[in-house]
């Protein structure tokens, strides 16, 4: 699409009572630039809750030559995350009160990585925030000849989740959920390479450049 990325509608999959699993896609052209450039950033030694996994480090958002491409995905992010908080029960708390204590409502992205799966590999169950006004998001760059999914559930063991979503996701796939909502992935039969990262979406100070 020549760096034009298009907004279509965003899908929601309910979740909990009170929550959405949002669901939109990437540009495939855009997926390719991120594997490649992702290639050139590896790291090893890194701990964390993937099973026969390689991938990058926590912070690809700062790094100058992925930074361009990942503002793409943001964007997406942005969209879909503005869309679900204008839901009824959404509604951003107070915002006459917090603008008038210099706040602002911001979006922005704390960490990125991308991680490359092999034959088995896998994700144990976990979340990647507690606190609310974080959401987190896997976007799925390649999956090989077949569909692979990310599941979800409502507590800490997968043995005991009531209300378990399955997103059956496919290459150039985005996924955004709330960070507290625990997820994981069954063993895959292709490669995968995936796109995650976190958000904080909420009231900040307004500072104005140059301010002390």
């Amino acid at each position: 699409m020549n760096g034009e990325d298009s907004f279509e509608a965003v899908q929601y999959i309910p979740v909990l009572k009170t929550d959405f699993i949002m669901k939109t896609t990437l540009d495939k052209e855009l997926c390719s630039i991120l594997i490649e450039l992702a290639k050139q950033k590896m790291e090893d030694g890194i701990v964390d809750n993937l099973e026969g996994v390689r991938r990058t480090g926590w912070h690809l958002q700062k790094d100058k030559d992925v930074a361009p491409y990942l503002q793409r995905v943001s964007a997406k992010v942005e969209h879909c995350i503005s869309t679900r908080l204008n839901y009824p029960y959404f509604s951003k708390r107070q915002p006459d009160a917090m603008r008038a204590n210099g706040m602002q409502f911001v979006i922005a992205m704390c960490e990125a990585w991308i991680s490359f799966y092999k034959n088995s590999s896998f994700v144990h169950p976990h979340c990647h925030a507690e606190a609310p006004n974080f959401y987190s998001i896997a976007a799925y760059l390649s999956t090989g000849d077949n569909d692979t999914s990310l599941n979800f559930m409502t507590d800490e063991s997968p043995s005991h989740g009531i209300n378990r979503p399955r997103v059956v996701c496919k290459q150039g796939d985005l996924v955004i959920f709330p960070s507290n909502l625990y997820h994981y992935t069954n063993d895959t039969s292709d490669e995968r390479i995936v796109l995650s990262g976190n958000y904080y979406a909420g009231y900040m100070p307004n500072i104005t450049m140059g301010e002390s």
